[in-house]
């Protein structure tokens, strides 16, 4: 029945398909950012204004359990952590400035070979993981590591 459905909506209507896979990227694009907390995030870190001059591009890094392979732009300045996913992504996903006081429970940690930078942001602790060479640029604004 399902294929049924696509092949009498290539007939009747062929560009049915693409705005269903349209609607479908947004579904999927919404519940991602519900369910990394990157909606929560937003919703009290959303950013104003323009990005920082020095994002790092095509970083990889895990807000809440998701992981935002290789299509981060992670950035800081004074006022705090920029991170913004790259464009195709950025449905559902506002570019964030996180003020460095609203970064907490800092730890540094090692995969194999890669150091690794997880603290908790916000209301909600949502929990974010970057590489620590991306952070490091940043140490003299981030909370000390337990």
């Amino acid at each position: 029945m399902h294929s049924s459905f696509l092949q009498f909506l290539v007939k009747t209507h062929p560009w049915g398909i693409a705005v269903l896979f349209v609607l479908w990227f947004a579904l999927i694009a919404r519940a991602l950012s519900w369910v990394s907390g990157w909606h929560g995030l937003a919703r009290q870190f959303r950013a104003d204004g323009p990005a920082p001059s020095d994002l790092r591009n095509f970083t990889s890094g895990k807000i809440g359990w998701l992981d935002y392979k290789n299509c981060l732009a992670v950035g800081g300045d004074a006022q705090g952590l920029y991170l913004v996913p790259n464009l195709v992504f950025r449905l559902f996903h506002p570019p964030l400035r996180i003020p460095w006081s609203e970064l907490h429970d800092r730890e540094l940690s090692s995969f194999f070979f890669v150091k690794l930078d997880t603290f908790r942001a916000g209301e909600s602790s949502t929990r974010i993981q970057l590489r620590a060479a991306v952070t490091e640029p940043f140490d003299f604004y981030m909370p000390p590591a337990n």
